[in-house]
């Protein structure tokens, strides 16, 4: 058994409970105590310093003259410590332990046992040496969010996550919104990367995402209700197959609306036919790079790869449609393999700036099929990641669906209070060390590991693009490139300026 800790003090329960402290413990820490034949683990989750001897001094003269009677004997540590299990089952004890019992540091034995048994390294434990190796079937299944104010280290994280499923063959997609992941490269191995092109398929889009992607104003139901009534039409009398382009079937949309123009019944909507036809040709002419027909991005998703799409040049509704039927697709495909062949055919999914996509108090083309995989994902081997630092404007009801978490630095309470309500497991101690955490320290739960655990987030060794840009060395190049030139020729003095 490791060094003595100190004594467990006052009243006790079964969950947690307050202990004297003979060593100053840190938070986040793990401690082992002995009783009823069991060997139980807890995590330290907080701690205050006392001193008697300034209890009660407001008198700053008299308090000066105290110090000279202050030593480190002076001073009382009692720790705050929330149970976790037994070690062996991880089950919490019935029976709470009576003051007086002993409390010692956990051994390095047991924590290895309980964090160095996963699939990945994610970093090590703050407060010890140990390994942190996160359960793969748990993290996927279970589905992950990763939270974080900005420049905390989430882009590290994310790439660490890459790599590790890179090194175990996993199916991955992530949806790049700023070129972080396009050029990721490793040192110590080599990511299979897949670059995918976002494309949507105009044939398979419903009426109103094709009007949409076309830029008609929700509003305008006059132009709504025509596309509609003509991409009916259009439906029903041609195939996917019959069209070789997007611009044959997008013009044949047009036809069919000039074919209305020339109709009594709807004379008095020729303006609105007209504005339609406008959003249609615009449409051909500047959304031409994400429009495909006969096309499904099944067909482009490679399996064991890291699959990236870029999707950092499209503006926030194109970037909506395009991950809503992504992903719809993708749900679709696995379904379908599961029941043809019995067998699943996992893919774990990568949403940054997850708050734009499912956020709280909107609507968005996305919501719907990334609440459905937060559901029901894990029964055909759908597991997704939500990433964002803006964690209170996040969907609830998806962020819920996470069982695991790994969330750095929060300060605002706004913040901390949604990532609680989604997260039964964020026990009020933990909500307060999330201010406090450094860059690249995260609190992890969920079933992805057996307890909770205060990590620090393993460096990722390589090049990707999520990292802090250097103003002052990309400026003194710049100034050594331009300045001198600049000077030389006088023009910075010149008269006539």
């Amino acid at each position: 058994m490791d060094n003595l800790m100190g004594y467990v003090i006052g009243e006790t329960s079964n969950t947690e409970l307050n202990f004297l402290a003979k060593q100053l413990p840190e938070i986040g820490s793990y401690v082992s105590i002995n009783y009823c034949d069991l060997e139980i683990l807890g995590m330290v989750e907080s701690v205050n310093q006392g001193c008697k001897i300034f209890e009660e001094v407001y008198n700053i003269k008299d308090f000066e003259k105290l110090k000279y009677f202050e030593n480190n004997d002076s001073y009382y540590t009692i720790g705050k410590i929330k149970i976790l299990g037994d070690v062996k089952n991880m089950q919490i004890p019935r029976i709470p332990p009576k003051p007086g019992t002993e409390v010692y540091n956990a051994s390095e034995k047991i924590l290895g046992e309980i964090f160095s048994k996963g699939t990945i390294e994610i970093g090590n434990l703050i407060s010890a040496d140990s390994k942190v190796k996160l359960d793969v079937n748990k993290l996927c299944s279970r589905h992950l969010a990763i939270l974080a104010i900005t420049g905390m280290g989430k882009s590290n994280t994310v790439s660490v996550l890459l790599e590790e499923l890179n090194n175990i063959h996993a199916t991955v997609l992530v949806f790049d919104m700023h070129r972080e992941y396009v050029e990721i490269e490793a040192k110590s191995s080599i990511i299979r990367r897949n670059i995918i092109r976002p494309k949507i398929n105009v044939y398979n889009m419903s009426y109103d995402a094709l009007m949409t992607l076309a830029g008609v104003d929700p509003q305008a139901t006059v132009q709504r209700a025509m596309g509609r009534r003509a991409m009916k039409k259009i439906k029903e009398t041609y195939k996917e197959v019959d069209f070789n382009t997007v611009d044959e079937y997008i013009n044949s949309i047009i036809n069919e609306l000039n074919y209305y123009m020339g109709m009594d019944e709807f004379k008095s909507k020729v303006d609105s036919i007209l504005t339609l036809i406008m959003r249609f040709e615009d449409l051909m002419t500047f959304k031409d790079k994400i429009t495909a027909i006969n096309y499904n991005p099944i067909q482009d998703i490679k399996e064991n790869y890291v699959n990236i799409v870029d999707i950092s040049e499209l503006d926030e509704s194109s970037t909506d449609l395009i991950i809503s039927y992504f992903t719809g697709e993708i749900l679709k495909d696995r379904k379908k393999v599961l029941w043809d062949t019995k067998v699943a055919k996992p893919i774990f999914i990568i949403y940054e700036e997850a708050h734009l996509i499912v956020p709280q108090n909107r609507p968005t083309k996305s919501k719907v099929p990334i609440s459905k995989i937060a559901r029901e994902g894990r029964k055909f081997g759908v597991g997704i990641c939500l990433v964002s630092q803006r964690p209170k404007t996040l969907d609830q009801e998806s962020l819920s669906q996470c069982n695991n978490f790994i969330i750095s630095k929060l300060i605002e309470p706004s913040d901390q209070k949604h990532v609680q309500h989604a997260s039964e497991n964020l026990s009020e101690d933990l909500l307060k060390q999330l201010p406090g955490l450094n860059v690249g320290e995260a609190v992890i739960i969920g079933p992805c590991l057996k307890i909770p655990a205060m990590v620090k987030i393993k460096r990722f060794e390589g090049e990707y693009g999520g990292e802090d840009v250097k103003f002052d060395e990309l400026w003194t190049i710049e100034k050594e490139k331009n300045i001198p030139e600049f000077i030389e020729s006088n023009e910075l003095f010149n008269d006539d300026l």
